[in-house]
């Protein structure tokens, strides 16, 4: 009985530490997580809080290339519009965006959506999504039910009912590296200024900062147009929860470096328009462009987003087109 008692007090003394590690992991993201981190909180934050004196007229709903390619302010100076994206994110994420947003504000008179291409096909930042707990752990468990009529792997895959505990409890053998690398609370200050200017400029943030870029977007290292079912199923609920709730839906395409419109195959974009098409049949009182528009290199800031000037320029095309007098 005293080795067991022994052995008791040891296995405590032990588990104090990891403890310890878990609460701090759980309670100060802010202090070890990446830059992206602080975006994707902000955002969740605008869905899930009041953050205006009033609910904006327009919400914009989409994947990186929105949060990078439409200001709010270039379209409207007076909070008006607000840019709800989130950088990787199909129709998944921005489905319960949407669901969240419409449950503690008021249905947005519009709505602009802006994927990739690439996000029609691919589910690339999964992993991310639940890495920040951008879901929480009931609506993880809605996307792996809807997962098995696809057999997506990506989502449901050996352990990865596991993992989901690891990640909404912020366990060490997760978070440690990040813990290790930022020497658990520096990155604090640089995470909590990024949040403040993504709240302070309407949800926009950009994501490169080159004055030039002729590097190839990610639709250049596929050669087909290959829809991901699972990410067609939540694209059409997120457009169906929209019309549904009475919001005028406008979809658009973000542009692409002149590098890599030429470097696509005209049956990839070909593929894509006539899906935009299809969309545009489905859903007749919606306004859907089709045809990915190309930019000159100097309007990149990476291979995938527009710089600051390019993002001005696509902001101010979209207020003439659709918010003009």
């Amino acid at each position: 009985m005293k080795t067991f008692i022994k052995l008791l007090k040891k296995f405590i003394l032990l588990a104090i530490p990891l403890v310890l590690v878990c609460v701090y992991t759980f309670l100060n993201p802010m202090g070890y997580m990446s830059l992206e981190y602080p975006m994707w909180v902000e955002e969740r934050d605008a869905v899930h809080k009041s953050f205006a004196e009033r609910d904006p007229g327009t919400i914009v709903l989409g994947d990186s290339r929105a949060k990078s390619g439409i200001i709010p302010k270039e379209i409207e100076t007076s909070g008006d519009i607000y840019n709800i994206a989130i950088g990787g994110s199909t129709g998944i994420e921005m489905y319960f965006a949407a669901r969240n947003y419409l449950r503690n504000h008021k249905a947005p008179e519009r709505a602009l959506v802006i994927f990739a291409p690439f996000h029609f096909t691919e589910m690339d930042n999964w992993d991310q999504t639940l890495y920040f707990n951008y879901l929480s752990a009931a609506e993880v468990l809605e996307v792996k039910r809807d997962a098995l009529k696809y057999g997506t792997k990506k989502v449901n895959y050996n352990g990865s009912f596991a993992d989901l505990l690891s990640f909404s409890l912020r366990l060490p053998n997760k978070y440690m590296d990040a813990l290790v690398s930022s020497r658990f609370n520096g990155n604090r200050e640089a995470n909590l200024k990024k949040y403040a200017s993504v709240r302070e400029d309407g949800g926009y943030t950009a994501f490169g900062e080159e004055e030039y870029n002729d590097g190839l977007s990610y639709e250049t290292h596929k050669e087909d147009f290959e829809l991901d079912l699972l990410v067609d199923e939540y694209y059409l609920k997120l457009l169906d929860l929209l019309r549904d709730n009475g919001v005028e839906v406008i979809i658009e395409q973000a542009p692409l470096n002149t590098a890599s419109h030429e470097a696509i195959r005209d049956e990839y974009f070909a593929d894509y328009d006539r899906y935009m098409q299809g969309i545009r049949e489905r859903y007749p009182t919606f306004s859907v462009e089709t045809g990915v528009p190309e930019y000159d290199n100097s309007y990149f800031g990476d291979n995938n987003h527009l710089n600051r000037r390019g993002a001005e320029r696509f902001s101010k095309e979209i207020k003439e087109k659709w918010f003009g007098e």
